[in-house]
């Protein structure tokens, strides 16, 4: 929240924003960050999407190009996803699965794009959560500093 005076910009929050919330003993560093977080989370999470799109966008044509130079004939949807231990599964048919694991397997570089793409995937998500947390925070302080109440987030939103 910014406050103008004097044409003068100043970060200064309400001493008590935070006050009785879990962010209360945060210093005054973090603060800044939560604060930088409500303004321009969403900007953030945009960018770290239309980064992931490109990304994507990378893997599919170095696929093709893989599947096409081995003369693969998908007949399926193949799922592809990163395991709990951060290997790329490959689901569908039995037969397509297996053409594009041995593709991959031959091309290392596929799988670091994916993981990769899996990593900026969880950033862009967990920055989403974030920001969307500390906005509905703010906005929490908001009403208690204005109505002397605490309105709890719908939890169905």
């Amino acid at each position: 929240m910014l406050h103008v005076q004097s044409g003068n910009v100043s970060s200064n929050q309400h001493p008590c924003e935070y006050e009785g919330s879990p962010l209360a003993d945060l210093d005054e560093t973090t603060l800044q960050i939560l604060r930088e977080l409500e303004r321009s989370g969403d900007s953030l999470v945009e960018a770290l999407e239309a980064r992931l799109e490109i990304m994507q966008e990378a893997f599919m044509a170095q696929i093709r190009s893989q599947v096409e130079q081995v003369g693969l004939k998908l007949e399926s949807r193949l799922l592809l996803y990163l395991s709990a231990a951060g290997k790329l599964v490959v689901e569908g048919s039995d037969a397509d699965a297996e053409g594009l694991c041995r593709i991959i397997a031959q091309q290392p570089s596929l799988q670091r794009l994916f993981q990769q793409m899996a990593q900026a995937a969880l950033l862009s998500h967990g920055l989403a959560v974030a920001s969307q947390a500390q906005q509905a925070l703010a906005a929490q302080g908001e009403d208690v500093v204005e109505t002397g109440t605490l309105k709890l987030p719908d939890p169905q939103a």
